[in-house]
């Protein structure tokens, strides 16, 4: 039976790991910077994909109040991970 000198490695690069690393770590500083009305609805819209309606139910406010809750999370979460975006 042959073994190969080197075994194929499927997973990701030391520097793409590296990458992933950073964006998590400021994904995370930048999420502390929302408040928590914004932080809450942006949570449930992206991760949970619950609907505007839902959101503003859970959060006792207005249709719209949610949809804007979610619209400014997500600017200054775009606002501040834009330079990994230009690093890249």
């Amino acid at each position: 039976m042959d073994i190969p000198d080197t075994l194929a490695f499927d997973g990701p690069s030391p520097e793409r790991l590296a990458s992933s690393d950073e964006i998590r770590r400021r994904l995370e500083e930048s999420m502390q910077m929302l408040t928590t009305q914004e932080r809450v609805a942006f949570t449930l819209r992206h991760h949970e994909g619950r609907s505007i309606e839902d959101i503003g139910e859970t959060l006792g406010i207005q249709h719209s109040a949610a949809k804007h809750a979610v619209f400014r999370a997500v600017r200054k979460l775009r606002a501040a991970l834009e330079p990994l975006r230009r690093e890249a």
